[in-house]
């Protein structure tokens, strides 16, 4: 017979019932679609993002406000529509229906690509009852007149100035593309960020070569991403005083697993729920129990970290040894 296993842990200092959350997707902007996250066995659920953009139009009308940047031809009406259906007072309804009729931790979302008077909403967030909140910065650094310096600053102050609103956790999502990743998001973590997501996913254009047009590549392909993460995970791991969480690519129980081996306090699985459905989340949880109950671990914390980048007998395996061992020779 198998034992019991406890896949119970913490995140940020919250207590989950497995590391197993569901990430910012359209997917968690329903009450009950949350409500069967939780019944199907996610530790916890990050919202729909809500937009910088959102919240600066809907509270003052001033476009001007807007990062001229980030903006392109007809952006604004775009945003002004959006705004209209996707209003900041349901985002926060929703947060206080939510922590009524649920009891997992609810992790507000913000998109951001710059400092300014709508971090206020942060704290409109946790007013509502949001556990935790995860920011979303999306800057890709295309500006020849910025240095990388410039680009990581413009972090540390959006950073700061979140945390100076909010008295509960905040995760941050990012992005790979930093000249030195361990020293940035070391810095992040000094600047107030409590948890790293690896790594956000951004928009990636494609071309439409009979109708001449720029698309979407898409968002929902499953396996995107996972290897990238998992490396930085375990690098991660022994250098910042911070939780980490794994997104992008994670399909399967034994994904969750390789996550957590590498270092990870939580993975975080979205488009495999969008081909699979919500019901996915108690597959991936029945594989993690088994490999765990195969393998004799009790508990996360018997294994969490165990093939880490410090932990590993041979740490190259995760650098670019590896890469000449076994492509040197291929012409």
């Amino acid at each position: 017979m198998k034992k019991e296993v406890d896949l119970s842990c913490t995140y940020m200092g919250l207590q989950l019932k497995s590391p197993i959350i569901v990430g910012s997707c359209g997917l968690t902007n329903s009450l009950e679609k949350i409500q069967q996250m939780e019944e199907c066995g996610a530790g916890a659920v990050v919202l729909k993002s809500i937009f910088e953009e959102q919240i600066i139009v809907e509270t003052s009308h001033a476009y001007k406000e807007l990062d001229d940047s980030y903006m392109h031809s007809g952006a604004l009406d775009y945003i002004k529509n959006y705004t209209e259906i996707a209003s900041y007072e349901k985002y926060t309804n929703l947060i206080s229906q939510l922590k009524k009729s649920t009891h997992i931790p609810i992790i507000g979302s913000i998109n951001c690509v710059s400092d300014g008077d709508w971090v206020n909403f942060a704290k409109r967030m946790q007013d509502a009852g949001a556990d935790a909140l995860e920011l979303n910065i999306s800057l890709l650094p295309i500006d020849d007149d910025k240095t990388s310096k410039e680009y990581e600053e413009k972090y540390i102050r959006i950073i700061r100035h979140v945390k100076e609103n909010i008295s509960i956790p905040l995760a941050v999502k990012i992005s790979p593309y930093f000249s030195s990743l361990v020293k940035v998001l070391q810095t992040f973590t000094y600047s107030g960020a409590n948890a790293l997501v690896l790594f956000n996913r951004p928009y990636e254009p494609d071309i439409d070569i009979e109708n001449m047009k720029v698309t979407s590549a898409g968002i929902h392909k499953e396996g995107k991403g996972f290897h990238s993460v998992l490396r930085w995970i375990s690098i991660m791991n022994d250098h910042v005083d911070a939780d980490l969480s794994a997104t992008s690519g994670i399909v399967s129980g034994k994904d969750v697993v390789k996550q957590l081996l590498a270092g990870a306090d939580t993975v975080q699985i979205v488009s495999v729920l969008y081909n699979k459905g919500i019901g996915h989340i108690k597959t991936v949880r029945e594989e993690l129990t088994d490999w765990m109950q195969r393998h004799q671990y009790q508990k996360i914390a018997d294994f969490k970290g165990k093939m880490s980048y410090k932990n590993v007998q041979d740490p190259n395996a995760y650098l670019r040894v590896q890469f000449m061992k076994y492509f040197a020779g291929i012409e």
